[in-house]
């Protein structure tokens, strides 16, 4: 039953998502005058977010508090952790939220400048990554540099200081545009239809009760 109960679960709400996709008259069912069955089910999953959330902040909790209490290497950043989470979402709870200029600066000041510095050093990483895949050793790699410096140059005003937009075929610009609507869009199309039949084959091998391995041991 452990694993018999939550396959037929997955199976019965992937069928019910489908018939409301698929039937009309199904979508605009109503429980009642004003509320519709696919509005129910809608907020039944929300909620269901919202404990994997509560379940996950939990684990968090158990996890580090296991290492502050066993001073395991590097424990006082555990500590560090759950008191900018917590203290966080406290002042969010319970002091005005989003609209509060306490919770509001930190966000601006600190979270806001944080992820710029961890981006900005990225950036290094991005240019060591790209300087070794573009290294000329056959004609694909000769094509992506070609394309990568043009699109570079269409993007930053050197480019147009060298080739202005104004002249023959747009400049870099112009080209750098052809690049991102025609073959970049084409293969992005090509890479979307691929991702949905790979996800809607695992879909449906989740639903058929094929692929088990999201339950986890239940030994």
């Amino acid at each position: 039953m452990k694993r018999e109960v939550p396959i037929v679960l997955t199976f019965l709400m992937t069928l019910l998502r489908f018939c409301f996709e698929m039937l009309e008259p199904m979508l605009n069912y109503q429980i009642y005058e004003g509320v519709t069955l696919f509005s129910r089910i809608s907020f039944s999953v929300t909620f269901m977010y919202c404990m994997g959330l509560f379940m996950g902040l939990i684990n968090l909790t158990r996890v580090h508090g296991n290492t502050i209490r066993r001073r395991r290497e590097h424990w006082i950043y555990s500590v560090w952790l759950l008191i900018v989470m917590y203290g966080y979402a406290i002042l969010g709870l319970f002091f005005g939220g989003m609209e509060s200029k306490p919770f509001t600066w930190i966000y601006d000041a600190i979270i806001v400048p944080l992820d710029s510095t961890m981006f900005s050093m990225l950036a290094f990483f991005i240019a060591s990554s790209a300087y070794r895949a573009f290294r000329i050793r056959n004609l694909e790699s000769i094509i992506m540099m070609v394309v990568a410096f043009v699109v570079m140059l269409g993007n930053v005003s050197l480019g147009e200081v060298i080739w202005s937009s104004e002249s023959f075929l747009g400049g870099f610009k112009g080209i750098k545009d052809w690049f991102l609507a025609i073959p970049n869009a084409a293969s992005q199309r090509a890479m979307g239809i691929g991702i949905f039949l790979g996800a809607y084959a695992a879909i449906l091998r989740v639903a058929l009760g094929l692929e088990k391995r999201y339950l986890g041991s239940l030994d």
